[in-house]
């Protein structure tokens, strides 16, 4: 049995001004596009969660919402959650290992560093800087999430 995630940096999103609060930033045209983009190239390569989680920042929601109608999942079924914006490595472990174990695919939208920490963590690499609406996938042979640990993880081959 393994566990694999989708890791998935939400994409271009306008920049903060003046006092608009950075939880409320939305995705550019750009973003729009691409996240479109990449939902396809993840359709086309039959790339189907069991479940997908999301910051529910603007940004990482919307951008959560364009991939689920890209890959035909019923975006109500998104779990969007207020604990993955700004949140730590340390507690971005605790967090996936406490997901449902019948859950063996999930993707996670969120932001940066964290998500960029997370994939170097799991495949024990340095140097991961994802950009807006990058995709990491990680397939990890353990039969349980709470056994997520560094370098337990085998990156897939993506065509985006």
């Amino acid at each position: 049995m393994s566990k694999e995630l989708v890791i998935i940096r939400h994409s271009f999103a306008e920049m903060g001004r003046g006092n608009r609060e950075d939880f409320l930033r939305e995705l550019t045209e750009q973003g729009m596009v691409l996240a479109n983009r990449r939902g396809r190239a993840l359709y086309e390569q039959d790339i189907k969660p069991d479940t997908i989680y999301s910051s529910s920042a603007t940004r990482a929601s919307d951008t959560a919402k364009i991939l689920a109608d890209q890959i035909r999942f019923d975006n109500r079924q998104i779990q969007f959650d207020d604990d993955l914006y700004n949140i730590s490595l340390g507690d971005m472990l605790n967090w996936i290992g406490k997901l449902d174990e019948n859950l063996n695919k999930v993707m996670l939208i969120g932001h940066n560093p964290v998500l960029s920490y997370l994939a170097e963590y799991l495949l024990d690499q340095t140097g991961f800087h994802m950009q807006p609406c990058d995709v990491v996938w990680i397939k990890m042979p353990i039969a349980s999430w709470m056994l997520i640990d560094k370098n337990c993880g085998i990156q897939q081959a993506l065509e985006l």
